[in-house]
């Protein structure tokens, strides 16, 4: 669904964390997942700015941790995600970040890994479960795709097939025949299990869509959770899950997927 600038900003300003999301999708009749992604764009730029100085003064939040401050309250003081403070409270005490992270369950309980524990458990955004449930529903989007070029016959390499090919640029889908899509031939397909606002798009464009346009043609970029009505990107097709109908269960399923919990 395209949205307009106006509210895609109201919806920007009205959300502040993960307790404002389902609020916010019901007053701007929005999926979850639509809201949930706008969230998750807004609090990596929020990160994008503070990341720095907040990192400069490592040395400065270790000392307040261990005179009793929590992980999660440090993370809180400075508005940034509790698995960087881990990172960077980690890297000061000399621990490797992911042999520890990784193997947490061998460390014997203590103070350190509860609160490690705590914070990646408080942390909807970097840790590493919210990257392992991004990383399901971008193959959720993946496997609705693929199902709606099979109901019409439409055969293609995977990226996967094109990996072992030797490309290494590659779209999701690479169609064996053009299709035509509101008038318009499409010879790829890329998914996006996100909102598609302007600097996701902008940023895609100079790291994925230019190159496979170059390479094969226009193409069909997939947003599933709808994007601003004033990007577009030469004459290829923008769509998101409208598209496709609703009536799909891996559709309900993509469009109330919960990278919370």
């Amino acid at each position: 669904m395209r949205m307009d600038i106006e509210t895609y900003k109201q919806i920007y300003a009205n959300l502040g964390s993960v307790d404002d999301v389902k609020s916010v999708a019901k007053q701007f009749s929005q999926p979850v997942g639509t809201i949930h992604s706008i969230l998750n764009q807004k609090t990596v730029a929020k990160v994008k700015r503070n990341f720095s100085k907040v990192k400069n003064n490592s040395g400065k939040h270790l000392k307040q941790w261990q005179k009793g401050r929590s992980i999660t309250e440090i993370a809180r003081k400075n508005d940034i995600p509790a698995t960087l403070i881990v990172s960077m409270l980690l890297k000061e005490m000399g621990i490797p970040k992911k042999g520890f992270i990784r193997n947490l369950d061998d460390y014997p309980e203590g103070r350190l890994k509860r609160e490690v524990t705590e914070a990646m458990g408080s942390d909807y955004f970097f840790s590493p479960r919210a990257h392992d449930l991004h990383a399901e529903k971008g193959k959720l989007g993946e496997s609705i795709l693929a199902a709606w070029l099979a109901e019409r016959g439409v055969t293609y390499r995977s990226e996967e097939d094109l990996r072992k090919e030797g490309f290494t640029k590659t779209p999701d889908f690479l169609l064996n025949e053009d299709i035509d899509v509101d008038g318009a031939k499409v010879s790829w397909i890329e998914s996006k299990a996100l909102f598609g606002d302007e600097k996701e798009h902008d940023y895609y464009i100079k790291k994925q869509f230019r190159e496979y346009e170059e390479n094969y043609g226009n193409g069909m970029i997939v947003y599933w959770y709808g994007f601003i009505d004033n990007i577009s990107f030469n004459g290829n097709v923008i769509k998101d899950y409208r598209f496709f109908g609703e009536d799909q269960g891996m559709m309900e399923e993509l469009l109330n997927f919960e990278t919370y919990w």
